[in-house]
């Protein structure tokens, strides 16, 4: 046995003990709990949305002039939300696709293509989220007749989008020069081939939130799905902050400040953060049997 292969199964042994010891009991609480018609449901969704966000970062990597095909690139992002699940931070598992489809391990953070690739994919869907995020606060604004903070909040998203708009047009070339990166993320954020990918992303967010609903839905809770709708993203988003373990804390932190827009109880809704946050590492653990089945490279 190659010492690669040593260090990797070492590694895995390293993680199953992490998820037995950390979440095993919470894991079959849920399970027993839940109806497993809504484990079934959210395991089906969550299989589609990594269906998508495979094939938009196989898409992004095109641009990139990485060349990746949609088996590895599917093998690779289940592997990274493994990781992503269950290591500090909420970007190891990025740095594993970033390092794995790298030309050269030794620069894999120099810009290069790999590195371009999962930057600019991760960046297509927290675009979609704030998009998803602001279209549903205006709806809410307006169909709870909330003018005055429908204006409040579509004034400065308005500048926010000019300003943006501004430095990708004129100043870009200023901080990125000539460089390749300069030219792909012209290619990926302005045109068609922008919409293209926004568009899947706007699919996986929407997977993310219908998951978020049906774990509420699973405990028996009545809820206002608009508000859910509206408010669910702020705890997505808090997930990606890179201050926690699979968005642990920040998360039920997050749902406990949100139950109170929504109409839930404090303890309401941070069970559901809690039961949402066991069903997606569920739903993550084909990337620890494919981690456990890589082969050598």
């Amino acid at each position: 046995m190659r010492i690669k292969d040593t260090i990797r199964y070492i590694i895995s042994i390293i993680l199953i003990y992490i998820i037995f010891d950390n979440y095993g009991y919470k894991i079959l609480q849920i399970i027993n709990i839940i109806d497993y018609k809504y484990i079934i449901l959210i395991i089906g969704i969550s299989f589609g949305q990594h269906l998508l966000s495979a094939y938009r970062w196989m898409y992004v990597s095109k641009f990139t002039n990485l060349n990746i095909n949609f088996k590895n690139s599917l093998k690779y992002y289940y592997i990274a939300g493994f990781m992503n699940n269950i290591l500090p931070g909420g970007i190891p598992g990025d740095l594993y696709r970033i390092y794995c489809t790298s030309d050269n391990k030794k620069e894999i953070f120099k810009m290069g293509k790999s590195f371009q690739s999962v930057i600019f994919e991760r960046l297509s869907g927290q675009i979609m989220l704030f998009f998803v995020f602001i279209a549903s606060l205006t709806i809410y604004f307006l169909t709870n007749q909330k003018y005055i903070a429908f204006l409040y909040l579509i004034l400065p998203t308005a500048l926010i989008f000019f300003l943006i708009k501004y430095l990708i047009k004129y100043n870009i070339k200023k901080y990125f020069g000539t460089k390749d990166i300069t030219k792909n993320f012209h290619m990926l954020f302005t045109g068609p081939i922008f919409w293209n990918h926004i568009i899947l992303s706007f699919f996986v967010v929407a997977s993310y939130i219908l998951i978020y609903i049906i774990s509420a839905i699973s405990l028996g809770l009545e809820i206002d799905y608009l508000a859910f709708l509206v408010f669910t993203p702020i705890i997505l988003f808090s997930m990606t902050l890179p201050v926690s373990i699979g968005g642990w804390g920040v998360r039920e932190v997050t749902a406990l400040l949100v139950s109170f827009l929504i109409g839930l109880s404090a303890s309401a809704s941070i069970s559901v953060s809690i039961i949402y946050g066991i069903l997606n590492l569920i739903c993550s653990l084909p990337g620890l049997f494919l981690f456990l089945n890589l082969r050598n490279r």
